[in-house]
C-alpha cells in the first residue's frame, strides 16, 4: 500500500486510514489497529500475520528562510525536515542575526517562536518543529547582545533576552574556568553620554541584569602565594613549602630533607621581599645556624632560601684528551682519576697510536716560574698499552692529554689512472714523492692508442668536498654494522654482538687525517675567498672543487723525475686520451663544425672548411685549445697574423667583436647643451676680447 497525495492510505474492504503527519511508528500503530478489524492474525499471541511500514520516497516541501541568514532564499527541502534543517540550509543566523527568537510563520500566522540557545547550549529541541510547504523561517536582527571575556569556558557573545541575570549569562559561558577571580567581575557599559564601569559583586549574580552592548571582563586570580616559601641549591629536596605559623630556616631545611654533601657551610642567603616590594638580603652562617650557636630565622611570606654548593662556587673540573684516540674531547674530572681512566672514557687508542708520545699539558701554579704550563711526557708501547708507572698517572683538573700519531703513519691515500693505459684503475700512493711517471710505470705503460699531448691531470682545490680517508672508512663501517644488524643468526653469535656494540660506538667519529693539512686547507680556501671579495675583476670567477692541470707526458716519460714529473696527492686522477682525429670550429664562424683533422691543413684552412670568419668575428682574438687543456692565442705583428698550430682533438674558437652602444636621444641633447654652452662662452669671451 502506498501512502495517496491526500496522506492517506487505502486498503481493500476498509475506509481509507489518514496517516498524513504521522511518525513511521504512530502510522504503523493506527494500520495495525485498523487491519487488526479484518485480520485477526496481526493481533494473535504469538501473530500469525505480520505487517511492516517502511519508508520510500519522501516528498519534499518548500519552506523560504529569510531575514539575518547567510544564504536567504527558498529551499525544496524533505517533509521530515526541522526548524534547525532549514535554517543549516541557509547557512545559519549572520553575525547580525538573533539565536534567541526565530520566528516560524505558517498560512500567515505566529506559529512558534524557537530559542536556540535551548539547544545550541542544553540540547533541548522541544521547539525544532517539522516544517511544512509553504512555511517561512524569519531570523530577525538580535535586540540585546553582551560579550563576555576572560576567565571563562566559552568566552564570547551572547544574547540575553529581558529578565535574565548575568548566572544565567555564566551558564550560557560553560561557568568560570578554574582559575577565574569569582568575587567580583567588571563590566564596561555605553551610558547616554559616556562608557561607564560597574562593578558585579558575587552576591548579585542572581539579581544582575546585563543590557546590550555590555562587556563582561573576568579576571584570573593573582598570580601570588599567600603562604609560601622556597628553598633552592646544595639540599635533597628543592622546591615550594608551606609557611606555616613560626617556621624557621632550620626546620625548612629538615622539611627539604637535609643538607647534601657538597654543601658550603660557610653561607646560606635569605631574599626577603618586603611589604613595599623592595628586597633584603639576609647572610646566614649556616654551619653555625646548625650547630645553635646562633638564634634560628623565623622565615616569612615568600621568603627564598639559597644555599649554594662547594661546586658552583667554582670552575668546573675537567680534562681534555685529543689526537688518537676514538672519542676525543673533554670529559669531567674526578679524583683519583689517571690517564688509562681517560684513554678508556675516550674510547680507546687508534691504530695510529702504536709507539707514539702521550704529552699532558698541565695548568702552571707557580707564577714565580717562567713557564707557561708543565709537560710531562709518557710513552705508548706497540700493543697500544702504557707501563704501569704511565698508566697510573694521576691527573689533576684542567689537564690536556694529546695523544701523537705514531712518526710516519699514514692512512692511505689513492690516485687514479684512468684511459690508454695497459691497467687502468686505482693505486696507493706508495713514497711521499712518488710521481706520475711511477704511477704510469705501475700501471704498465701507454697503450698503443694513447695520445700523450692530451693528458691532463686532475687537482683537488682548497675547496673540493671530496670525502676523506676517514670518512670514507666509515661508511664501510656502517655498511658493515647495518650488514650485521640485517643477519638474524649474526645477532645471536657474541663475538659479532660485541663487534656492532664497538661500531655503534665509533659510527659517529670522523676525525681529519692530519689535522694540521685541514686547518691549512681552510686558510688557503679563506685567502682565497678573501682576494676575491677585494678585487672586482674576479669577484664572479667560479671557484671549483677540482682542476685540470696540463701535462706535457712525452717529456715525462722521457725524462721522469723532472720538472715536468709531478709529485702525485691523494685524489688525483691521471687521464690519458685515446687518439683523436678530429678538430672542432666554434664561435663566430659561418658554420660551426666537427672535421678530420688533416696534416696538411693550417689553422686558416680548418676556418675556411667552416665557411669562413662571420661579419662580427674578432680574428685577433682567436685562439686554440689543445686536448691537453692548454690555449694559444692568434699573435699578432704589424699587420700580419700568426696563427696558432692545429693537432688532434684541438678546438678552435673565434671570439665576437664587443658590441658598442649607439647614441640615444638624451646623448644627442647632452651633446647639443654641451655646444651650445661652449658657443655662449665663446661669444661671451670675444666681447670682453673687443671691449678691451
Amino acid at each position: 500500500l502506498e501512502i495517496s497525495p491526500e496522506g492517506t492510505i487505502r486498503p481493500d474492504n476498509l475506509s481509507p486510514i489518514y496517516v498524513n503527519g504521522l511518525s513511521i511508528k504512530e502510522a504503523e500503530q493506527k494500520i495495525i489497529t485498523r487491519l487488526g478489524q479484518i485480520y485477526n492474525g496481526l493481533k494473535g499471541d504469538p501473530p500469525t500475520i505480520f505487517f511492516q511500514v517502511s519508508l520510500g520516497n519522501v516528498r519534499t516541501v518548500n519552506v523560504s528562510v529569510v531575514g539575518e541568514v547567510n544564504q536567504p532564499g527558498n529551499y525544496s527541502l524533505t517533509s521530515l525536515s526541522t526548524v534547525f534543517t532549514s535554517l543549516y540550509a541557509a547557512g545559519g543566523p549572520t553575525e547580525q542575526g538573533t539565536f534567541r527568537n526565530v520566528q516560524l510563520v505558517r498560512n500567515g500566522k505566529l506559529e512558534a517562536t524557537i530559542d536556540l540557545y535551548d539547544f545550541l547550549i542544553n540540547g533541548i529541541q522541544d521547539n525544532n518543529l517539522r516544517v511544512k510547504s509553504g512555511d517561512v523561517i524569519i531570523v530577525r536582527p538580535y535586540e540585546s547582545r553582551v560579550e563576555l571575556d576572560g576567565e571563562v569556558k566559552r568566552p564570547g557573545y551572547y544574547e540575553i533576552l529581558e529578565g535574565e541575570t548575568f548566572s544565567e549569562l555564566l551558564d550560557f559561558a560553560g561557568g568560570f574556568t578554574n582559575t577565574a577571580y569569582k568575587a567580583l567581575v567588571t563590566a564596561r557599559r555605553n551610558g547616554l553620554k559616556e562608557r561607564e564601569v560597574v562593578d558585579v559583586n558575587a552576591s548579585d549574580f542572581d539579581t544582575f541584569r546585563p543590557k546590550d552592548g555590555d562587556v563582561f571582563e573576568i579576571t584570573p586570580i593573582l598570580d601570588r602565594y599567600k603562604n609560601r616559601v622556597q628553598i633552592d641549591g646544595a639540599v635533597y629536596r628543592e622546591g615550594e613549602y608551606e609557611l606555616t605559623p613560626g617556621l624557621t630556616l632550620k626546620q625548612l631545611i629538615e622539611k627539604a630533607d637535609g643538607l647534601r654533601g657538597d654543601v658550603f657551610m660557610t653561607r646560606a642567603t635569605v631574599y626577603r621581599m618586603n611589604e613595599d616590594f623592595s628586597q633584603d638580603v639576609i647572610p646566614v652562617d649556616l654551619a653555625q645556624l646548625m650547630n645553635g650557636t646562633i638564634p634560628d630565622i623565623t622565615l616569612m611570606r615568600e621568603d627564598i632560601v639559597s644555599i649554594s654548593s662547594i661546586y658552583s662556587l667554582r670552575e668546573e673540573y675537567i680534562v681534555q684528551i685529543s689526537g688518537e684516540v676514538l672519542e676525543g674531547g673533554v670529559y669531567p674530572f674526578f679524583r683519583q682519576m689517571t690517564v688509562q681512566d681517560l684513554i678508556v672514557l675516550a674510547g680507546g687508542l687508534t691504530e695510529g697510536a702504536s709507539g707514539a708520545m702521550v704529552e699532558i699539558s698541565r695548568r702552571n701554579k707557580n707564577p714565580s716560574l717562567n713557564t707557561m704550563a708543565e709537560i710531562i711526557t709518557l710513552q705508548i708501547d706497540k700493543s697500544l698499552s702504557l707501563s704501569t708507572e704511565d698508566r697510573n698517572e694521576l691527573l689533576q683538573p684542567f689537564d690536556q692529554i694529546y695523544i701523537r700519531k705514531t712518526p710516519g703513519y699514514t692512512i692511505q691515500q689513492q690516485v687514479t689512472v684512468e684511459g690508454e693505459v695497459i691497467a687502468p684503475g686505482t693505486y696507493s700512493i706508495s713514497r711521499k714523492d712518488e710521481r706520475i711517471s711511477d704511477i704510469l710505470k705501475r700501471a704498465q705503460g701507454l697503450t698503443t692508442y694513447a695520445y700523450p699531448e692530451g693528458a691532463i691531470l686532475v687537482r683537488r682545490t682548497e675547496f673540493s668536498s671530496a670525502k676523506s680517508n676517514d670518512e670514507i672508512s666509515q661508511e664501510y663501517l656502517q655498511q658493515l654494522r647495518s650488514k650485521l644488524l640485517s643477519d638474524e643468526s649474526a645477532l645471536k653469535n657474541i663475538s659479532q654482538t660485541r663487534l656492532i656494540e664497538r661500531l655503534n660506538k665509533i659510527q659517529n667519529k670522523v676525525a681529519p687525517d692530519n689535522e694540521a693539512d685541514v686547518v691549512g686547507s681552510r686558510i688557503r680556501r679563506e685567502n682565497i675567498q678573501d682576494i676575491q671579495e677585494q678585487d672586482s675583476l674576479i669577484r664572479d670567477v667560479e671557484i671549483k672543487e677540482e682542476e685540470p692541470t696540463v701535462l706535457d707526458l712525452m717529456k715525462i716519460l722521457d725524462a721522469p723525475g723532472s720538472k715536468y714529473d709531478f709529485i702525485v696527492k691523494e685524489g688525483d686522477v691521471i687521464s690519458i686520451p685515446s687518439k683523436l682525429e678530429t678538430v672542432r670550429i666554434a664561435g663566430e664562424v659561418i658554420s660551426p663544425l666537427n672535421v678530420r683533422f688533416d696534416e696538411t691543413f693550417n689553422f686558416k684552412d680548418y676556418i675556411n672548411d667552416a665557411g669562413g670568419f662571420t661579419s662580427t668575428a674578432k680574428k685577433g682574438r682567436s685562439y686554440i685549445q689543445y686536448p691537453n687543456g692548454r690555449r694559444k692565442q692568434t699573435k699578432r705583428f704589424l699587420f700580419f697574423k700568426f696563427y696558432p698550430k692545429v693537432e688532434p682533438g684541438s678546438t678552435i674558437f673565434v671570439s665576437r667583436k664587443p658590441e658598442r652602444e649607439g647614441i640615444g636621444p638624451s646623448g644627442w641633447i647632452s651633446i647639443g647643451t654641451g655646444l651650445a654652452t661652449f658657443g655662449l662662452v665663446t661669444i661671451q669671451a670675444i666681447r670682453l676680447i673687443e671691449n678691451n
